[in-house]
């Protein structure tokens, strides 16, 4: 059979556009910028409109328009003779003569040729020459012809070239000289707006809702759009376009006939294969076809406009559009039914390979190997639950969650699990993880899923067991060899994380600092976030035991920014956070803030997920209900906590005596006589006993026994640690003294409390020393010369309304009396004796008398020179 011969059509005869033909304002411009420069390429695959996008811009120009299809040109004389034809046609009367008596003869070789070219050069009126179907043309003489022609760039002739592949004229070094302007399938494809019109015009009552359907099946492919419509049931356009896709009769005929019909044979088997896989890439395509030259045919594809795209913002990957994805699918289950779940195995091992575990889960779901799914999951994938990516984690095992629902193996029950622990269902976690304990074999995922699981149970209903299921995970880990286990890095964070969880809840806070430390460096570096955030959260609970506020302040903010800014505050990891803000907030009186954090911890965080963190918010919802001297509150908070701790089961040591603490903070602000208060101070100096030593300090100071005050809290060396305690205990301390009448000790004690305090903005050890704190504040910022501003802002907090500017203070020395020492630290002020008398509740006399003695003691007999001497000898 010879070739297609050469149609000539009149510029009269070009394509006609439809009635209904929905403009793209941006291929005109494209075209109207095009035609300034030498060659215009209008180049994609079939039914993207090139024909009638080119045909639409003419229609509206002033250039004379010379229109030519080829249909496959028999050669070079018929080609030619078909663009003289067609321009000559074009330009009437205005056209070349010389062009316009060319007519070649049988013979048309070089001179011919050259007489064409020079007549086409020397065109008087400006003209564009289109070429409609110019992939047809394979002819190297007719190709190198018109490569020629463009070389001389004619200064009145411009060509646009209407094709699916694209041509072989040296493009490249045209773009570069700046004389090619091309227009492919992005430009020509429908934008959202145009599809809508589209429907419009042809009459389709479509939504929104449909609007973004059609586009996410056709692409703006043109032709796509033409074939929805024709085949969706007018009567019922929705469920038209529900079925729509490339196994419809009507698309499959066209995808068949328009595209796989020119493809080779080889090619197309290479389709098939590769379609199960969206997007691709030449070493994916390797995998699974065998084809050391897979890159090479994707690159093919992509020339002819066989539907396939390479992929701008992923170098390497290549795309089909969506309904040629589907017809090939369609066709490799129909001629190869069992050929697509080996394809989905090897995609899967490829992806788990290249780094890409959930792409590979999602093969292995499509392929319905559960076992294999499990393997990777414990092996590869499972830190990924704690990460950014755990959504898209179980979506890819959705699968495997469907047919545990239908017949449950150990596979897919232990899959459901991690599943239902990222939906927050921590009951249906550790249900099917115990019913797949009962038949599980020795293999190492599913030990290591169903110890992950009771490690998660253990968090949430068993918070004693949390470190020892912890360190469970850590010995099966270790106890295989890191080949066999990819995720070994991952799962022991996992591990570890846990057991430095558990040893804060004991109260271990040097070993659980280190370990978390760790952990949230690691994690953060593997990408683990929601990990990092726990580590970082229960560090910032352990700095303010420490009483380290301003720094938990500036993590808090950080971390809360963090996670305002992904999305994260009701994830499961925050909870410890909002626990360690309240924290915070409470023990600097910041009683609204710490209240907004306990209310967001709650709402926030799903039923027990973190019992530990779910205790600390309450404890601190306790004590703020406390602080404002608040009865109903406190029992609610009282309740509350007690439910609480309950279900966490056994509580560690810590979380423990902590909540029990808080819990007699309401025995003793409701004035109970209570058995839940310690006889004897506890042993040790850990937090913990830190808490009991001071609570029972409060207990003797309010059942008037301020001598056992100073037998309870002990040397104060012991709440160092702890530096907001240690503010707590000196101010319970200069409580006693006050209330013993040791006056000068209680300024001292007073004055030890401030100094710890104030660098912390600590004021909860204030408010909670009882009535006469402001009493001794006020005696302080008389006589003292540091801290005044942060003395200044415990009496506003403790008045709960603003002060006058205050002073600072010393200490004293052992010669002078308790009484007399009090009496000095007044003489550097402006009181008179009757104002110190009133001060410190003696009789003018008695000041008189201690002053006298004073004077008598330092060897002066003025006031003035008392203060010298007594700063001489460091005693003010």
């Amino acid at each position: 059979m010879g070739q297609p011969a050469l149609q000539v059509v009149p510029s009269g005869g070009r394509p006609a556009v439809p009635p209904g033909f929905v403009r793209r304002p941006r291929v005109a411009d494209a075209l109207n910028r095009g035609v300034r420069h030498p060659l215009t390429v209008v180049c994609a695959g079939a039914g993207y409109g090139k024909t009638l996008a080119v045909a639409a811009w003419a229609s509206k120009t002033d250039q004379h328009i010379a229109w030519l299809v080829a249909g496959g040109a028999g050669g070079l004389r018929s080609f030619w003779l078909g663009v003289v034809a067609a321009i000559t046609d074009a330009d009437g009367d205005s056209g070349n003569a010389a062009l316009a008596d060319l007519t070649p003869g049988v013979e048309f070789g070089s001179a011919e040729l050259e007489r064409i070219l020079d007549a086409l050069c020397e065109l008087r009126a400006d003209t564009v020459l289109v070429v409609d179907d110019f992939h047809t043309i394979s002819d190297p003489e007719v190709i190198a012809s018109i490569s020629e022609l463009l070389d001389r760039r004619p200064s009145t002739l411009r060509l646009v070239l209407i094709t699916r592949t694209e041509p072989p004229l040296r493009l490249r070094r045209r773009q570069i000289a700046g004389d090619l302007v091309e227009i492919g399938a992005d430009e020509l494809a429908f934008t959202r707006p145009e599809v809508e019109e589209f429907c419009r015009r042809a009459g389709a009552d479509v939504s929104s809702a449909d609007i973004d359907v059609i586009v996410e099946k056709t692409a703006g492919w043109p032709a796509g759009l033409r074939l929805l419509l024709l085949s969706a049931d007018r009567g019922d356009l929705h469920e038209g376009l529900r079925r729509f896709g490339g196994k419809q009769r009507l698309v499959a005929a066209y995808l068949l006939e328009e595209v796989l019909d020119h493809i080779a044979p080889s090619d197309r088997k290479f389709l098939l294969a590769t379609s199960i896989a969206d997007p691709i890439n030449a070493n994916l395509a390797r995998a699974l076809t065998g084809r050391a030259d897979s890159g090479t045919v994707l690159d093919g594809l992509v020339a002819i406009n066989a539907l396939t795209v390479q992929l701008t913002d992923r170098e390497g990957w290549y795309s089909y559009h969506p309904l040629l994805r589907e017809l090939l699918r369609s066709r490799l289950d129909a001629e190869n039914p069992d050929i697509a779940a080996p394809l989905h195995r090897k995609a899967a091992a490829w992806f788990v390979g290249a780094g890409d575990p959930i792409e590979g889960l999602r093969h292995l779901g499509l392929a319905a190997d559960w076992d294999q799914m499990l393997t990777v999951l414990a092996t590869v994938a499972v830190p990924l639950i704690l990460s950014p990516h755990a959504p898209a984690l179980v979506a890819a095992m959705s699968p495997a969650t469907v047919q545990n629902s239908r017949g449950p193996t150990v596979a897919t029950l232990l899959i459901a699990a991690v599943a239902e622990f990222q939906r927050g269902d921590f009951a249906a976690m550790h249900q099917n993880a115990m019913a797949a304990k009962e038949f599980a074999e020795e293999g190492l995922p599913a030990r290591l899923i169903i110890a992950l699981c009771e490690m998660v149970h253990a968090r949430i209903s068993r918070l004693a067991e949390l470190v020892d299921r912890g360190a469970a995970v850590a010995t099966i880990v270790r106890s295989v060899p890191s080949s066999e286990l990819p995720s070994a890095a991952g799962l022991l964070l996992i591990a570890e994380n846990a057991r430095g969880i558990g040893l804060m809840h004991r109260g271990d806070l040097e070993a659980a600092s280190q370990i978390l430390a760790v952990c949230r460096d690691r994690a953060a570096g593997a990408g683990i976030s929601l990990m990092a955030i726990a580590a970082s959260a229960y560090l910032t609970i352990i700095d303010v035991i420490h009483g380290a506020l301003p720094a938990v302040g500036r993590q808090v903010g950080e971390v809360l920014a963090t996670v305002d800014r992904r999305g994260w505050s009701r994830e499961p990891q925050v909870t410890a956070l909002y626990a360690a803000a309240a924290l915070m907030h409470l023990e600097r009186n910041e009683l609204k803030l710490a209240e907004a954090a306990v209310e967001r911890g709650c709402r926030g965080s799903r039923t027990q997920s973190d019992a530990g963190a779910r205790v600390l918010l309450e404890i601190a919802a306790v004590r703020i209900a406390v602080v404002r001297g608040d009865v109903f509150a406190a029992r609610e908070a009282r309740v509350r906590l007690t439910a609480v701790c309950a279900a966490a089961g056994a509580l560690p040591d810590l979380l423990r005596r902590w909540s029990h603490v808080a819990m007699t903070d309401v025995d003793l602000m409701e004035g109970a006589a209570t058995d839940s208060v310690l006889v004897e101070p506890p042993e040790g100096d850990d937090y913990a006993a830190a808490l009991e030593r001071t609570l029972l300090a409060q207990f003797y100071l309010r059942t008037g026994h301020p001598e056992e005050v100073f037998r309870v809290l002990g040397n104060a060396a012991r709440f160092a640690p702890y530096r907001v305690i240690a503010a707590k205990a000196a101010v319970l301390g200069a409580v006693a003294a006050h209330m013993l009448r040791r006056d000068s000790d209680a300024l001292v004690r007073i004055g030890e409390a401030i100094a710890l305090a104030e660098p912390v903005g600590a004021v909860r050890p204030f408010i909670v020393g009882g009535p006469s704190v402001p009493k001794l504040l006020e005696r302080y910022h008389v006589v003292g010369e540091r801290n005044q501003r942060f003395v200044e802002h415990v009496l506003e907090q403790l008045a709960d309304g603003p002060r006058r500017p205050i002073e600072d203070d010393e200490s004293a020395d052992s010669h002078l009396t308790e009484r007399e020492l009090a009496v000095l630290r007044y003489l550097p002020t402006m009181y008179k004796a009757a104002e110190i008398a009133a001060d410190l509740f003696v009789s003018v006399n008695t000041v008189k008398t201690h002053q006298q003695s004073i004077y008598r003691k330092l060897g002066v007999s003025t006031r003035r020179a008392a203060v010298e001497r007594a700063r001489e000898r460091n005693l003010l």
